[in-house]
């Protein structure tokens, strides 16, 4: 049984490539990506154990859906505000796992400006936003922080605050 965060990848000779994984809810999912650019999604309907043909995207479609799928083309209400009053700083929001190095500490225990560069405009906690965080804020599992700053910085935040 694979694990629900691990993506195996097998080359289809003469095809492409064939991608598994599972999904939220643990039912596995395959991508085709298909020489020609063209992507076939196969789920399960129903109880059956054959993977079927879901959907069928064009290149252009599935980069589409990609990027929605990866949030580009949503911005939460809280990061909006803040775009509009920094101009042209990056803008990146991580999520705290259990295992993150800032979880447990407030953001001036962490130095996190001093350190990397970056700043903690807001943090979404439980769909509720801080914004702005106090400096004694402490960080927890599950927070959403919504981080201003350089590009170049924000590899350096990752490492030290998300790990």
């Amino acid at each position: 049984m694979r694990p629900a965060d691990q993506v195996s990848e097998t080359e289809l000779p003469g095809i492409g490539r064939r991608y598994d994984l599972r999904d939220a809810d643990g039912k596995d999912v395959s991508v085709i990506i298909h020489h020609s650019g063209r992507r076939d999604l196969y789920g399960k309907r129903s109880s059956r154990q054959d993977l079927e043909l879901m959907l069928a995207f064009t290149d252009d479609q599935a980069r589409r859906l990609g990027a929605i799928l990866s949030g580009a083309y949503f911005t939460p209400a809280v990061v909006s505000r803040i775009e509009a009053v920094v101009g042209g700083l990056a803008i990146d929001w991580v999520t705290m796992r259990a295992d993150s190095p800032a979880v447990g500490r407030s953001i001036i225990e962490l130095e996190i400006r001093k350190r990397t560069g970056m700043t903690v405009a807001a943090i979404l906690r439980d769909d509720v936003p801080i914004v702005p965080p106090e400096p004694t804020e402490v960080i927890r599992e599950g927070d959403r922080l919504v981080v201003i700053g350089r590009q170049e910085d924000l590899a350096g935040f990752i490492d030290a605050i998300v790990g």
